[in-house]
């Protein structure tokens, strides 16, 4: 047999990476490592400026072509919404998010499976994007041949939205930065980092992650421990620097490294003492794995999608900023349970790989 799959990329190549585009990116270039024999894999973006190709292809060195549509992304997700396009894609289709061409007619061996982070966006949602984010769910539902979904508890939770029979997989994320890290850090990387810290990380479009970041950090309950912030420091015109001001937090106590490569990203989550992850909404879990791989413990919502992916290596919290806070103190104080959990992370990261994950989303193109 051969063909082509084509994967549709989204938030790819950016300058600020998103866990989305992080994902996207790890998987797309997994799926050409474990292509089949006589398959290629082509990937399908938005357009983008020259920079971001070059910045995609250096990402995914094995594709065999990166097409573009005639539309930006904004314009490109109404379109797809609409069953409209000026870039027809035909045979076998893996969209990485909801961004996905699921078009009303399809020729005779077209096949589209779009991926369900989670039920909710991860990052802060106008009610435009609220009202996407809704219908292009729906229509995944109703109309992909089959649904990627990163755990067990986002699959049950569409299950409940919708009859969607056994076309969902549940395909577990893997650890990214954790494979970039350099075998001689100190030679390596040039970050700044304090001899101890917790490791917090924000990102694009998520200002209500960075306020309970600063929540969490201003609590009573909070450990007296410099926290790295890895990642955006403004979400229009609201930065985290002042944040942090209005909630009274004294100078240092926050270090803002702003974005950071994979590379330096791997250097900061091995030498915290621990990860700080406040992020409610996030169902892929992609930090706390990088975390693990690293021998870092996360201090995370107790979600039924975070438990699933670190099982019992990590500190899942019932409650918000204040019970965070009190959660890591606790953990700070106890370096044989930090030690004994860091171990049982880097077991359970093992147990994760974006090789499996690409298999298993060639093997629901193969049974569909």
């Amino acid at each position: 047999m051969s063909g082509r799959l084509t994967v549709v990329l989204d938030e790819v190549g950016e300058r600020s990476p998103t866990t989305v585009g992080r994902y996207s990116a790890a998987l797309a270039h997994a799926l050409t490592t474990t292509a089949p024999a006589g398959f290629d894999v082509a990937a399908m973006s938005a357009s983008v400026s020259d920079s971001r190709a070059e910045r995609i292809r250096d990402l995914l060195p094995g594709i065999a072509e990166l097409r573009q549509t005639a539309m930006p992304a904004r314009e490109l997700r109404q379109a797809w919404l609409h069953s409209l396009t000026t870039l027809p894609v035909h045979g076998l289709v893996h969209a990485t998010s909801l961004l996905a061409p699921l078009a009303r007619e399809r020729e005779q061996g077209d096949q589209v499976t779009v991926t369900v982070h989670g039920l909710q966006s991860l990052s802060d949602r106008s009610e435009r994007k609220q009202r996407w984010f809704d219908r292009a769910l729906r229509r995944a539902l109703r109309r992909a041949d089959g649904i990627v979904a990163p755990t067990t508890a986002v699959a049950e939770d569409l299950q409940l939205l919708h009859d969607v029979g056994d076309r969902v997989r549940v395909v577990h994320p893997a650890p990214v930065a954790a494979f970039s890290l350099p075998a001689d850090e100190g030679a390596t990387s040039t970050l700044a980092l304090p001899d101890e810290y917790v490791l917090a990380i924000t990102a694009p479009g998520a200002r209500a992650q960075a306020e309970a970041l600063i929540e969490t950090v201003a609590s009573p309950s909070m450990p007296d421990v410099r926290v790295v912030v890895a990642g955006p420091v403004q979400w229009g015109e609201a930065t985290l620097a002042a944040m942090a001001v209005e909630a009274g937090l004294r100078p240092g106590r926050l270090v803002m490294l702003g974005d950071l490569d994979e590379t330096d990203l791997a250097v900061a989550h091995r030498r915290a003492l621990a990860h700080l992850h406040v992020a409610e909404q996030d169902a892929l879990g992609l930090s706390l794995l990088d975390a693990a791989a690293l021998g870092t413990v996360t201090v995370h919502p107790g979600t039924r999608s975070l438990r699933e992916i670190a099982g019992d290596s990590s500190v899942p919290v019932e409650g918000g900023p204040r019970e965070l806070a009190a959660a890591l103190a606790e953990l700070l104080g106890d370096d044989a349970e930090r030690a004994r959990l860091g171990l049982h992370a880097q077991d359970r990261a093992r147990a994760f790989t974006w090789e499996a994950a690409a298999q298993q989303v060639w093997r629901l193109h193969a049974e569909l």
